[in-house]
């Protein structure tokens, strides 16, 4: 590539970043910190994520009641993951949740969802060991892949990695990134989910975009979920440009490029 070709890609990928984001997992980890500091809890932000992932998932399916499936973790990707079933159960759909996680030992706010549905009549089945059993897989149109969020680094561990292997790739959606993707680096663990689409929430996350991550996430919708602009002042962080009013923004296809620049401006402080 000519020295004038790669500053105009180069440009291309800058502005795109700055359209959906580009965050690191340590950026969102200060992003979500700054938001707790200045009164917005997680249980709101929570509440707002798996609403609008409930509303995407709809949207993708056209409005039509198929079955879905949400395999549930430990943490804050699983809480999303419950609230999204909650709101998708209002809306007529035929919902069950696989728990990847002994019930007694949830954290605060996945407890307090999980009790909100199973209140709500919602089936639930505990799988703590990550054996999901076939025949809730195959009744499923749509499995939701709510196991691990940004956190990740490193191959998962036993129960969730058995878990995900047992995840269809045909049928799997997944919540902010693959589990068992880094979404820093794009770097997938083994196993990490292959989803056929991804709702990441707050903004991109620069591992979704280099070619692994692409590859793993499927087609990209970043979603808008409140996230106060003072949190984005206090961490010294940029909002991205096209992410705000309760927006649900599909990457476009032709941003699918080398990848490799996406991975070396990670942690740059662009979003």
């Amino acid at each position: 590539m000519s020295s004038a070709g790669g500053e105009a890609a180069g440009a291309a990928d800058g502005e795109e970043r700055s359209r959906y984001g580009n965050l690191t997992s340590e950026q969102q980890s200060s992003l979500d910190r700054a938001a707790t500091a200045q009164g917005v809890t997680v249980l709101q932000l929570m509440e707002i994520a798996g609403w609008q992932v409930a509303r995407w998932l709809s949207a993708t399916v056209g409005g039509h009641p198929d079955p879905v499936l949400v395999v549930a973790g430990y943490g804050n990707n699983g809480g999303d993951g419950l609230v999204a079933a909650r709101h998708l159960h209002t809306w007529g759909f035929p919902v069950g949740v696989a728990l990847v996680a002994e019930p007694e030992r949830l954290g605060e706010l996945p407890a307090l969802h999980l009790g909100s549905l199973r209140a709500m009549g919602v089936p639930v089945t505990a799988c703590p060991d990550g054996d999901l059993p076939a025949e809730i897989l195959d009744g499923a149109g749509t499995v939701v892949d709510a196991l691990l969020g940004t956190g990740v680094r490193g191959d998962p561990r036993p129960p969730q990695a058995r878990a995900i292997s047992r995840l269809p790739a045909g049928r799997t959606v997944a919540i902010d990134v693959p589990s068992g993707l880094d979404a820093t680096t794009g770097t997938p663990g083994e196993p990490t989910v292959h989803a056929l689409r991804t709702c990441t929430l707050t903004a991109m996350k620069a591992g979704l975009w280099t070619v692994q991550g692409r590859r793993h996430a499927g087609q990209i919708t970043v979603a808008d979920i409140g996230m106060p602009a003072t949190a984005w002042a206090a961490t010294g962080l940029t909002p991205p440009s096209l992410v705000r009013g309760g927006e649900l923004l599909t990457i476009p296809t032709d941003t699918a490029r080398s990848g490799a620049r996406g991975a070396a401006n990670a942690g740059t402080g662009q979003s």
